[in-house]
């Protein structure tokens, strides 16, 4: 098999269903996921570690994890937003989460109740608490490219939160346009700076849709050194705290999108189209994504 040339991480089990309001059941979930890594994925988000008041999609959470048939290689994480989701998160054997926060102190209040100060705090006791259990985290930084409730934010803020993700002790940094507002000129300046302080932690991206800039800012994020995107089969995703906010860009088109540049991503289009089918005849859902709608011949460069 050819060594993929970019990494892909599905987080259509966590960042997908959770906006759904048909209930999936775990058995499901468990197939999906094998589905996915038989697809070529080698990077799944499973689950968020919420309240299932908030999030009842994640109410399984701890389910997931005790119930997944591993595969080696696979590296399957959770999302935690508090010290409560690590606690939880370290009792059901999770070996990666993904813990952020947001550069909008308005998002951050909406999200998790705390101040952007506050949060920082926060941060860093939690990913102290996760690497003290063996723990590897990809910390993130939300709403890094714009913010429907305080508009720009100042790259100097992003900046200084990636230099605090790694002297908390990040294995990973994310960089997430939560909002959708990033333009390709502003996401080569402000990743190639990211890249710099970086240095040799990974720098991933987490991309939203939801002015159709997605796959132009995946490809200007590739232009100046990126290798990590985040995904979701069928376009699904979107943050119940960000008015308007759709899904992230979709798994099978950002694969088309870098098979036909000749970039290898190791993944199946049309293993990952049929789970979105699947998802989309189950929930009635509008599934964003474009080629999961078309068949693997016509599909095909």
């Amino acid at each position: 098999m050819t060594t993929p040339e970019v990494i892909l991480e599905e987080q259509g089990l966590r960042d997908g269903l959770q906006t759904l309001k048909t209930l999936i059941p775990t058995e499901k979930k468990l197939e999906w996921v094998d589905r996915l890594v038989a697809a070529g994925l080698r990077r799944i988000q499973l689950a968020s570690f919420v309240h299932p008041r908030l999030v009842p999609q994640m109410a399984d959470a701890e389910a997931l994890f005790q119930q997944l048939r591993k595969h080696q290689g696979v590296v399957y994480s959770a999302l935690v937003l508090n010290q409560k989701g690590v606690e939880r998160a370290i009792a059901a054997g999770v070996e990666h989460l993904a813990i952020s926060v947001s550069a909008s102190d308005t998002h951050s209040q909406k999200n998790t109740r705390m101040t952007l100060e506050e949060a920082k705090a926060d941060f860093r006791q939690n990913v102290q608490l996760a690497r003290a259990h063996g723990i590897r985290v990809r910390a993130g930084i939300q709403c890094a490219f714009g913010c429907r409730y305080e508009g720009a934010i100042p790259a100097e803020r992003v900046f200084d939160l990636i230099k605090h993700h790694l002297d908390a002790g990040a294995d990973e940094i994310a960089l997430a346009d939560s909002t959708g507002m990033a333009h390709p000129v502003q996401m080569r300046y402000l990743i190639s700076r990211a890249l710099e302080l970086c240095g040799p932690v990974p720098l991933a991206l987490h991309l939203h849709n939801t002015e159709n800039k997605g796959l132009a800012n995946l490809f200007a994020a590739y232009e100046v050194g990126v290798r990590q995107f985040d995904t979701a089969f069928g376009g699904l995703g979107g943050c119940p705290f960000i008015p308007g906010a759709t899904g992230n860009i979709a798994t099978e088109d950002t694969v088309h999108f870098f098979r036909q540049m000749g970039v290898e991503t190791g993944i199946d289009l049309e293993q990952v189209a049929a789970v979105s089918r699947e998802v989309e005849a189950m929930t009635h859902a509008h599934l964003s994504g474009a080629l999961y709608k078309i068949p693997a011949r016509v599909s095909a460069p």
